[in-house]
């Protein structure tokens, strides 16, 4: 487990851009956290760190979102979802099981249960205002603790 500090919406950006520069296909990240702790902005870090131009919006009314680059990535917002069902109408075995992409769920507490098994866990807790302290538990799986490793060789936050 790596836990980091960041100070700012930018920070909060940046490290998930460096997730998203050395993730690797297909991966998992789950994200847990208050609302209003940097879920999306940490998101958007990812995406932009994989390559995608488009803006990252918070998928909360659409559930998902698809962004293209040279993989592509899916976001969900769980935020309305009421059970697991609504999820498998909307095809989430078929995002999760995606070989190429990378998955990042929003208000995953929802469905720890249905997660596979080796995924990347990100805790973000608000501790002020701009202070967030970022939790970063790799569930199982080699790559996931490569990545940890590089992210704490390449952090400046």
């Amino acid at each position: 487990m790596l836990i980091l500090h960041t100070k700012s919406e930018k920070e909060t950006f940046n490290l998930g851009f460096l997730i998203g520069k050395n993730i690797f296909y297909p991966s998992v990240i789950a994200l847990i956290g208050d609302l209003g702790s940097g879920k999306t902005t940490f998101t958007q870090g990812i995406a932009k760190g994989m390559g995608i131009e488009e803006r990252v919006k918070s998928p909360t009314f659409v559930i998902i979102n698809e962004y293209q680059a040279s993989h592509p990535l899916y976001h969900f917002d769980l935020y309305r979802i009421k059970s697991s069902d609504e999820l498998f109408e909307l095809g989430y075995e078929e995002y999760i099981s995606d070989k190429n992409g990378v998955v990042v769920i929003e208000w995953a507490e929802k469905i720890l249960n249905l997660l596979p098994p080796e995924h990347l866990e990100v805790n973000i807790k608000i501790k002020n205002f701009n202070l967030r302290e970022i939790f970063l538990m790799p569930r199982k799986g080699k790559n996931y603790l490569e990545l940890i490793s590089k992210i704490k060789k390449e952090v400046k936050c």
